[in-house]
């Protein structure tokens, strides 16, 4: 069924791991295609492009889990999870753009098929979108809370590309980047189903905690992928980073270990890229740092799992539980 496409593409074992959400995620694509609806001209067709390209679905899923395990279930948790869903959306038009990538999901960027201007609008578009979805709600806590992810996601992206091709740049300016950028609209998602279940402070810090440290431990393992993946895999455009000379963990781990000389080397190869991508990589992997990179995201992912520890046995949790250690060991 068409609501069931962008779900139809993610690896059996994720779908595996929604089987006890997969209704809401059905409700949450038709959702997102009851966007395409609102607009003119050619709006539809391209937010429709965008939503059946497909994807984890992961922020919704947070979002429907958090709520689960506070006992709230219904329409909600749906509209919090498109919102969500939206403005991570937004931020992959924009970013694709900045990146010069041309896939995304198997299928041309909406830049590549509409244009870099047409790609810039439809990311705002898209934002205005999710924030009228969560207005529908009528509660000023959830719109304060994704508006706050928003602006440190633009934060975060305007930091990372002014440091750009800078060999100097630190593991906590890298560590704040990622948190800006991913975590903390995952922790939001977690967070805002905690808002519509009304559970406690308490209760809402541990499920935004639990959100933060899985968002760090997402977007660790995408950078190395972004190095070591295979497009055919990863369905997107690799090595953007190098291509744009972001620093990300595993280069900052091998520069850490390099003579002054060995970095002037390390700082050619991100420069002439093309050409030296196979070299690059290879050292990476020979300097341990994939596998520094690897133990990185795992501890984060153990703290996810950690945050979960007050919270009684059920099968929200376990699912929680269960995609932490898939975030980890995914391979797109």
């Amino acid at each position: 069924m068409n609501e069931a496409l962008g779900l139809q593409k993610e690896q059996s074992r994720l779908e595996d791991l929604y089987q006890g959400i997969f209704p809401y995620l059905l409700q949450t694509e038709r959702a997102l295609q009851d966007v395409a609806t609102h607009g003119q001209g050619l709006i539809p067709e391209i937010i429709r492009y965008v939503v059946q390209a497909g994807g984890k679905r992961l922020r919704p899923a947070l979002v429907i889990l958090s709520a689960q395990i506070g006992g709230k279930a219904g329409d909600e948790p749906v509209t919090v999870g498109a919102a969500a869903e939206l403005i991570h959306l937004a931020t992959l038009c924009h970013d694709d753009i900045v990146d010069r990538a041309a896939l995304r999901h198997q299928k041309p960027t909406a830049a590549v098929e509409f244009g870099d201007d047409v790609a810039i609008l439809l990311g705002d578009y898209l934002y205005v979108e999710a924030f009228s979805l969560l207005a529908s709600l009528g509660d000023p806590i959830l719109i304060d809370l994704f508006a706050k992810s928003t602006r440190a996601m633009c934060q975060g992206e305007i930091n990372q590309v002014k440091r750009r091709f800078k060999l100097d740049l630190t593991l906590s300016e890298y560590l704040s980047f990622i948190d800006n950028k991913t975590a903390t609209l995952i922790a939001s998602a977690m967070r805002g189903g905690a808002r519509l279940a009304r559970l406690s402070s308490d209760q809402m810090t541990a499920l935004g905690y639990y959100g933060w440290n899985l968002g760090m431990a997402f977007q660790i393992i995408d950078d190395t992928l972004d190095l070591i993946g295979e497009e055919s895999i990863t369905g997107k455009t690799l090595r953007t980073d190098l291509a744009n000379g972001k620093l990300t963990f595993p280069l900052i781990y091998l520069r850490d270990k390099l003579s002054e000389s060995d970095q002037a080397t390390l700082m050619g190869y991100l420069k002439d890229v093309e050409n030296s991508a196979p070299k690059l990589i290879t050292w990476l992997k020979e300097s341990g740092a994939i596998k520094e990179g690897l133990r990185q995201a795992t501890n984060f992912a153990s703290q996810a799992k950690n945050a979960l520890a007050a919270f009684p046995s059920s099968t929200p949790k376990e699912t929680l539980l269960a995609i932490a250690d898939y975030i980890v060991t995914r391979a797109r």
